[in-house]
C-alpha cells in the first residue's frame, strides 16, 4: 500500500491517524470529568452488582487501556529494535479493541434482556450472535498475517499501520468481516429496541427514545469504522468506535438511573397497567438527590 504513496502523502496519512487517536481520547477524558458527579451520585456507595461491576470496567478501562495506544501512535524513535515493540503494541491494540467490544456487547445484552422482561429466547439469540462474532474475530487475530513493510519512509514515525498492498487487502478484508459481526449485533440490538419502543408507543423524550438515539450513534460509528479502513487509519478508526461505544454505554447506565426518563406506562389509545410495562430495571433500588428511581436490572445481572 505504501509503495504508491509519496513521503508527503504518508506523513499526511499518519497525521490523520494520530488525530483520530488523540481526539476521541480527549473526548473520553472530557466526558469522564463532565459526568463524574453523576457517577458519584448514582453509583458510589451502592452495593456492587454485575451491572455496576461492568459499568466500572467500561468506565475506567478505556481511560487506562488507551494509554499504550497513544504510545503506539505518538512515540518516535530510530531504534533499530523498534519493530519488536511495534508488533507488541499493535497486538495489544487489536486484542484490546476486541475485548472492549465484547464488554459493550455484554452490557447491551443485559439491557435488552431486562427490556424484554428477561425473555430467555432473546437472551439466547443475542448471546449466540455475540459468540459467533467473537470466535470469528479471535480466529482472524490468531491466523491473520499483518506483517508490515516498515520501510525507511516511516521508520521514525511511531508504529503506524502501513502495510503492502497485497497484505492490506487480504488481512483487512478479514478484519472488516470481523467488525461486520459486531455491526450485525448492533443492528440486532437496535432493531429489538425499536420494536419495543413501537410496541409501547414510547413518547418522545422517554428512556426508549434515548436508547434508540444511542443505538443509532453506535451503528453509525461501527459502520464508519468498517468503511474507512486504510493502511494507516484502520487502527485509529477502531479507537473512535471503541470510545463512542464506551461513552454510549456509560450514558445508558446514567439514563437508566435518571427518574426523568421512564419507560412509558400507557399509549395514546389505551390505558395500560404498570405491571404490563415495568420500568427498565438493571440495578439495585437507589435514592439520591440527583437520581431517585426504582431499578432492578440486578435481577438480570446478579443471578
Amino acid at each position: 500500500m505504501i509503495e504508491t504513496l509519496s513521503d508527503a502523502q504518508i506523513q499526511h496519512a499518519i497525521f490523520i491517524s494520530r488525530i483520530l487517536i488523540i481526539v476521541p481520547f480527549t473526548v473520553l477524558v472530557y466526558e469522564y470529568l463532565l459526568t463524574l458527579r453523576r457517577e458519584i451520585s448514582a453509583f458510589w456507595g451502592t452495593p456492587l452488582t454485575w451491572a455496576s461491576f461492568f459499568f466500572y470496567v467500561n468506565r475506567y478501562s478505556p481511560l487506562f487501556g488507551n494509554l499504550p495506544i497513544l504510545v503506539q501512535y505518538f512515540s518516535t524513535t530510530t531504534d533499530p529494535n523498534k519493530l519488536h515493540l511495534c508488533r507488541g503494541l499493535r497486538a495489544y491494540h487489536q486484542y484490546y479493541a476486541l475485548l472492549s467490544q465484547v464488554l459493550v456487547a455484554v452490557m447491551l445484552i443485559m439491557r435488552t434482556y431486562a427490556l424484554y422482561s428477561q425473555n430467555k429466547r432473546i437472551l439466547a439469540v443475542t448471546i449466540c450472535i455475540t459468540l459467533a462474532a467473537f470466535v470469528f474475530a479471535v480466529w482472524i487475530l490468531l491466523t491473520g498475517n499483518d506483517s508490515d513493510t516498515f520501510s525507511s519512509q516511516i521508520a521514525a514515525l511511531g508504529c503506524p499501520l502501513g502495510t503492502s498492498h497485497s497484505k492490506f487487502v487480504r488481512f483487512d478484508a478479514c478484519l472488516a468481516g470481523a467488525w461486520s459481526g459486531m455491526l450485525i449485533f448492533d443492528v440486532m440490538i437496535f432493531s429489538l429496541t425499536l420494536f419495543k419502543a413501537l410496541q409501547l408507543n414510547a413518547r418522545q423524550g422517554g428512556l426508549l427514545t434515548v436508547l434508540l438515539r444511542d443505538g443509532v450513534l453506535m451503528v453509525i460509528s461501527n459502520a464508519s469504522n468498517i468503511g474507512t479502513y486504510t493502511a494507516f487509519t484502520r487502527g485509529s478508526a477502531t479507537t473512535v468506535t471503541n470510545v463512542v461505544s464506551s461513552v454510549m454505554i456509560s450514558r445508558l447506565m446514567f439514563n437508566i438511573r435518571n427518574p426523568n426518563l421512564r419507560l412509558p406506562l400507557s399509549s395514546g389509545r389505551t390505558t395500560r397497567s404498570e405491571t404490563a410495562f415495568p420500568d427498565i430495571t438493571t440495578v439495585q433500588p437507589y435514592t439520591s438527590t440527583h437520581y431517585a428511581t426504582n431499578t432492578a436490572w440486578s435481577t438480570a445481572g446478579s443471578d
